[in-house]
């Protein structure tokens, strides 16, 4: 566990990013596959999206809205990274968007493991499901996953409420900034969940 706070708290983006993208396949795959043997099929069907609204018919205008939708968890995980914590004896501050993250795959886990789609999808056995989230034609999870990850991993410096130990410090918002790497790969996450969800209003629309 510390090898791992070390590596996700590195200054190196490209460390944080491939320790983050081990356990979002570790955790995405054993809740998948814990929620699909464990859990009711259909358990958090219409519990976790924004089916609320009226769906257009406009594929553009649809895909305004589920991005719309998906930036929540995106302000979630900005506000949970102003916030990090370690103990006395490391070195860097962990930042609590990490959870954020973490949370978000294991609850996306458990949607496809228990096929709780707000839509209307033909039930397919477990391996499918597994391997049909890389139809990236199709279906936009991944994409907008990896976009989530990214974001998270550029917003893990810039924590402004910083627990230590039992000590907590706070620093001004003017504090926060990002490096040209972390610019690059936050706009990169913001892209994919873009494209997530214009490929998710259109499989939505082709129904």
């Amino acid at each position: 566990m510390r090898l791992i706070k070390e590596k996700l708290s590195n200054e190196s983006l490209a460390k944080r990013i491939f320790c983050l993208t081990c356990i979002f396949v570790i955790v995405f795959i054993g809740f998948t596959i814990l929620s699909y043997y464990l859990l009711p099929e259909g358990l958090l069907k219409g519990k976790t999206s924004g089916s609320a609204w009226n769906n257009s018919d406009n594929t553009l205008i649809l895909a305004a809205q589920i991005f719309a939708w998906n930036s929540l968890s995106v302000i979630v995980i900005m506000f949970a990274s102003l916030f990090g914590k370690k103990k006395e004896c490391e070195k860097n501050y962990l930042s609590l968007g990490y959870f954020v993250f973490v949370l978000l795959i294991g609850l996306n886990a458990v949607i496809l493991g228990t096929w709780s789609f707000s839509i209307e999808v033909t039930n397919i056995t477990l391996m499918d499901r597994m391997i049909g989230i890389f139809d990236i034609v199709h279906r936009a999870g991944i994409l907008e996953m990896i976009g989530q990850l990214f974001i998270t991993c550029s917003l893990a410096k810039i924590g402004i409420v910083l627990t230590n130990g039992m000590n907590t410090c706070t620093k001004k918002i003017k504090a926060v900034h990002l490096n040209k790497q972390e610019i690059i790969v936050f706009v990169m996450g913001i892209f994919l969940m873009m494209i997530a969800a214009i490929i998710e209003s259109g499989a939505i629309n082709s129904l």
